[in-house]
């Protein structure tokens, strides 16, 4: 299963791709995982988030936003 997401700003795309793995498969130490792709601009990176910090990844995102949203409301900033 894979899970994409792609935004476009100013002309600018990028895409998030999860997809679920098995890390080390076939040995005594499988881990299941969630590989990351964030592609944009002609670059890539890929991470391998394994399941038991994946809600930490989660919820660190997720404070963030609420940040910036705070932010904002105080007035926005360039970056």
């Amino acid at each position: 299963m894979a899970n994409r997401f792609t935004f476009n700003r100013g002309g600018n795309f990028a895409t998030l791709t999860a997809e679920a793995v098995i890390l080390r498969a076939g040995t005594d130490r499988a881990e299941p995982a969630v590989a990351v792709r964030i592609s944009g601009g002609g670059q890539s990176r890929l991470i391998y988030v394994p399941l038991d910090r994946l809600e930490e990844l989660v919820t660190g995102i997720r404070d963030t936003a609420r940040q910036a949203a705070a932010d904002f409301r105080q007035g926005p900033r360039s970056v």
